[in-house]
């Protein structure tokens, strides 16, 4: 599914399931999950924050953690002027 960046913003604060989201170590909560999103996502795609669907699956706000992590390569890159 195709979102419009303007239309879906990204979360605030990190959703409770959210395998981004720092445990009390600090490192994210599901590293498996974490690291399949950013290989399906980075430079291709929007992650949906899950918490936030609803029931009609209608994407309402984009994950914090996956578009925090991706921005920060983006920037290493030279690209973080070309996200929304």
């Amino acid at each position: 599914m195709k979102i419009d960046p303007e239309k879906v913003p990204v979360m605030k604060n990190y959703c409770k399931t959210c395998p981004f989201k720092p445990n009390k170590k600090g490192e994210w909560q599901d590293v498996k999950l974490a690291n399949d999103v950013i290989a399906r996502t980075l430079l291709q795609a929007h992650q949906i924050c899950h918490g936030t669907e609803g029931e009609d699956r209608k994407p309402t706000h984009r994950c914090k953690g996956a578009f925090e992590h991706n921005l920060e390569i983006y920037k290493r890159m030279g690209l973080d002027d070309l996200v929304e």
